[in-house]
């Protein structure tokens, strides 16, 4: 009998030591590593605090001072589990601090809606501002599981939408933000130009907000995106061997980093773009150079003389005959249309076809001008995408003008008479869902512009490979 009493004295000890190694390791530990915070959170002076289940390091909070007023305070340590987040939240209140806003970044996966509701509550005063994790595509299409995290987020946004000083966002139902990994730093860590971006549409821009209305229409997309992302995979065609020229308006021109059309266009598919967009510019003449045939007619000479040495245009074109090697096919891509509308430019002149002050006259002068010059060089057109303003471009803004869908279709016409291939914007964008897809009232935002690189992807590869 004394050998089991013995066996029993000893496991006595060891089981002791174990749940002790657990209990620091579960409890002693975490809260030891959340000291530092806790005592930052208590402590400090603001009256704004971001916490966050992913990095946020990117964002600034010069853009939290300049864009609301408020002091943030943007807390770097990881926050790992609701739990953590309750105790976080306490030490806020323990500061004594009077919170305009909290700004939450959540994983729906480890955190509740009624969870973040009974933060809330604590704060009666103080604007929650929810950003759920935004995982990169290829991370979702890692995930077994992923349909249950899609649900995760959807239950979240559900009982959270339209509740009275919350905001939820959907940065993470985005298609040009998860898709493409240049937005990323490592993980989920955005870059700092992509965090600012974020901040400006949570703040100010507010077409990225969950309301009740808009909802089903995010997530139908979402899930669309995964699903077809998760059985099908996700790449764009090859266009690594043409060389793309596009020439036209502000919705070109006016970008010119990573998330421009042409940009994105030369990432996702390889080939070598320029842009040669001017803002302002229309199809047809008028006083001022910026107007599609001079900007053709400077391109194909190199006589950049009559292009403002200030304006994208300029700098696509001297980019262009700076190369030391081109393409072994060439695209010219004309996208004009949005400033002939605002201008109530004609749409056609039935005794001149080549009138160049009409849109349709001085589009075909560009196509002809491009296969005289060009012969081996393919075209294509791209109609004007929506707006939201003159009633989304359905008034006609002069007895010569038209509605803008008329200029759209009008595109649509040139390119079935000379067999030239159309990406027609007024449907990629479509006046039913532009809202979400513009920053402000005619400008693609990242979100629009990324759509309309893609579309101009498939349709390149469609017509020409």
């Amino acid at each position: 009998m004394k050998q089991p009493k013995k066996l029993i004295m000893l496991i006595i000890p060891c089981c002791a030591a174990v749940a002790l190694l657990v209990c620091f390791f579960l409890i002693v530990l975490p809260y030891l590593k959340m000291a530092p915070t806790r005592k930052l959170l208590r402590e400090s002076e603001y009256n704004c605090v971001f916490l966050s289940m992913f990095p946020v390091s990117t964002f600034d909070k010069e853009d939290f001072s300049y864009f609301r007023a408020d002091d943030a305070l943007i807390v770097e340590e990881l926050v790992p589990n609701a739990r953590a987040m309750k105790s976080y939240l306490k030490d806020v209140t323990l500061s004594g601090n009077k919170m305009q806003r909290i700004y939450l970044g959540v994983d729906p996966t480890k955190i509740t809606a009624e969870q973040i509701l009974e933060f809330q509550a604590a704060f009666p005063d103080a604007v929650f501002e929810i950003l759920p994790t935004y995982r990169r595509l290829s991370d979702w299409m890692k995930d077994p599981d992923w349909e249950n995290t899609y649900a995760a987020y959807l239950d979240m946004v559900q009982k959270l939408v339209g509740k009275e000083k919350l905001s939820i966002y959907s940065f993470f139902a985005q298609e040009w933000l998860i898709a493409d990994d240049d937005n990323y730093l490592d993980g989920t860590l955005l870059t700092q130009r992509i965090a600012h971006i974020l901040y400006i549409y949570a703040d100010i821009d507010h077409r990225c907000d969950f309301r009740p209305e808009n909802v089903t229409f995010f997530f139908t997309e979402f899930h669309s995106l995964l699903k077809e992302s998760i059985w099908n995979g996700f790449s764009f065609p090859d266009l690594s061997s043409w060389e793309i020229i596009m020439l036209g308006d502000s919705v070109i021109g006016n970008y010119s980093e990573h998330d421009s059309i042409p940009e994105l266009v030369a990432s996702f598919s390889g080939a070598k773009t320029y842009n040669c967009g001017w803002g302002g510019a229309s199809a047809a003449t008028r006083d001022s150079d910026s107007c599609g045939s001079n900007m053709v007619k400077a391109f194909l000479s190199g006589d950049l003389s009559t292009i403002p040495n200030d304006v994208q245009a300029y700098a696509g074109m001297k980019a262009f005959w700076n190369a030391s090697s081109v393409g072994e096919k060439q695209l010219f891509v004309l996208h004009f249309g949005l400033n002939d509308y605002f201008q109530a430019v004609p749409l056609d002149n039935p005794k001149d076809p080549k009138d160049v002050t009409t849109y349709c006259g001085a589009l075909r002068s560009m196509i002809e001008m491009i296969q005289a010059a060009r012969p081996d060089a393919k075209i294509l057109l791209i109609a004007p995408n929506p707006v939201l303003l003159f009633h989304y471009g359905k008034d006609p803004l002069s007895d010569e003008g038209a509605p803008l869908a008329d200029y759209a279709d009008a595109v649509l016409s040139l390119g079935e008479s000379y067999g030239i291939p159309v990406l027609n914007d007024y449907e990629v964008l479509h006046p039913d869902t532009a809202y979400y897809y513009l920053s402000g009232d005619v400008h693609p935002n990242e979100y629009g512009r990324y759509k309309i690189a893609k579309a101009l992807i498939y349709r390149i590869s469609d017509a020409f490979e």
